[in-house]
């Protein structure tokens, strides 16, 4: 064997050791690889601010108020649950489109609010039903000074068929303000059967009406509070998403956790120690805050809804765990993961 020959035999066990050495290095990899699991991922404070505008009036101070908030918020997104019977007044709110397209920023998300105005009844080319009232369990309604009443009608006085009617003219109306989204949610909360059944008819995908009865007020919403106890029985101030049963695509609930009319600051930065407590006890899985006040009140309350989330993200424990985001996309976060009501 020439002098030459025996370099390249040389150099040919070398390679070839060499290619071995890297194969069982790239198999021991490789099964590392496959054998390892991925880190779970960590859950978080997932925060939904929402604002329900009642149909009743749009006033100045109310949407400097709203302007206010935002001013506060930064490019915290709102769901707005809006009734279309400000378009159904006889004669009807001019400044509304121009209202809720300027209330309704980048980012936010527009969703349909139903109390059961008669000028809307109207509008859906059904009979208006004046009784009963959720406030006084009575046929004697709340008056306005425009005239229309049923703000107060409980919606379970209208079938699931005249319901979706109402769902599609409200639908209908809030589309020239904006893109409206899949969620919704119930005016005084009443989410009863027939009136999830008659949403879900109409596709939607998430609802938000569910509360703990005792935060309102016995003194003067005992008739309402006795009526969402007997819709809600179980939901409290850390209820989580659920799956509403029934035929077709599941419908998810996320409770409201805390409204600014019911509860104070305190009691709202409560929610989020007990959200952050249930996290620490599960970390891996997302918890859910829904928080909640009215653009007709938001004078007096939007600024509680600022000294909240201000305090929130002031907690170095806490802050780091916030998602705000819209209701809508709050339901697409649960709709994995969920569980049957309770």
């Amino acid at each position: 064997m020439t002098q030459r020959h025996r370099i390249w035999a040389i150099n040919a066990t070398a390679i070839g050791r060499l290619l071995g050495w890297l194969t069982a290095g790239l198999l021991v990899m490789a099964c590392s690889s496959s054998d390892s699991k991925p880190a779970a991922a960590k859950g978080r404070i997932i925060v939904a601010v929402t604002i329900d505008w009642e149909g009743a009036v749009l006033d100045d101070d109310a949407l400097d108020a709203l302007d206010a908030l935002r001013d506060t918020l930064g490019p915290t997104p709102i769901t707005h649950f809006v009734s279309a019977a400000y378009f159904t007044k006889q004669p009807p709110d001019a400044t509304a489109s121009a209202a809720i397209r300027q209330a309704v920023r980048p980012g936010d998300e527009l969703a349909v609010h139903l109390h059961a105005w008669r000028s809307l009844a109207k509008a859906s080319e059904i009979e208006p039903k004046l009784a009963p009232s959720f406030l006084t369990g009575t046929d004697k309604l709340l008056e306005f000074p425009d005239g229309d009443v049923g703000f107060d009608v409980d919606v379970d006085a209208y079938s699931v068929a005249d319901l979706r009617a109402l769902l599609r003219t409200s639908r209908k109306l809030l589309e020239a303000a904006g893109t409206v989204s899949k969620s919704f949610r119930a005016g005084g909360y009443l989410g009863t059967p027939k009136m999830l059944q008659a949403i879900r008819d109409e596709g939607y995908r998430v609802d938000s009406s569910a509360t703990d009865h005792r935060q309102l007020d016995l003194s003067t919403d005992e008739v309402l509070a006795r009526r969402v106890a007997e819709i809600w029985p179980k939901i409290d101030v850390t209820s989580q998403p659920f799956l509403v049963p029934g035929p077709g695509r599941p419908l998810v609930e996320i409770p409201i956790a805390a409204f600014a009319d019911d509860a104070t600051a305190v009691e709202m930065v409560a929610v989020f120690d007990a959200a952050h407590a249930r996290l620490r006890k599960e970390p891996t899985r997302d918890v859910f805050v829904v928080l909640g006040f009215h653009q007709e009140t938001a004078t007096e309350f939007a600024s509680r809804i600022a000294e909240v989330v201000a305090a929130v993200r002031a907690r170095r424990e806490i802050a780091g765990q916030l998602l705000f985001t819209t209701i809508e996309y709050a339901g697409e976060l649960a709709r994995g993961t969920l569980v049957p009501a309770p």
